[in-house]
């Protein structure tokens, strides 16, 4: 019997994503709880071959908070979660699309949880990119 690759899946992907930033922050004096992971979750060729890309985001952002759950440094390690979309086509009107989840979450909070929030955003996503690609006229960058 020959082996089929699937894609891996995506709520077990991210909450490794966080628990792996956890564990840099943990293990290094020197790493930071800011800045973004990003991972690819569709692509879609245009009608006219561009490419439609939608990616999972977790952004991560500090917030000093008096009193705070962590008592050590005084600030609350956040991530916010969604997803975007972008058209790479040459000469699209409309190449992006954003959803974002309205709160915030821990770090220290569940990992599983947080990664299963983004997937309502996810798929919205997608049928975005899906719409897009059926009906965008851009063309793909060639050199």
């Amino acid at each position: 019997m020959s082996y089929i690759p699937t894609a891996p899946d995506l709520k077990v992907e991210l909450a490794e994503t966080i628990r792996a930033h956890r564990k840099s922050l943990a293990s290094s004096k020197y790493a930071t709880h800011s800045g973004s992971d990003k991972e690819e979750v569709g692509r879609y060729t245009t009608v006219a071959g561009a490419l439609v890309t939608v990616q999972a985001v977790l952004a991560y952002t500090s917030k000093a908070v008096w009193g705070s759950a962590d008592p050590s440094d005084g600030y609350e390690r956040r991530i916010d979660v969604g997803a975007v979309a972008n058209c790479h086509g040459y000469g699209c009107v409309d190449p992006k699309f954003r959803a974002d989840h309205d709160k915030h979450f821990l770090l220290a909070d569940d990992a599983d949880v947080t990664a299963e929030t983004v997937l309502p955003y996810v798929q919205k996503a997608r049928e975005w990119a899906q719409t897009h690609a059926e009906t965008c006229r851009a063309q793909a960058y060639t050199r």
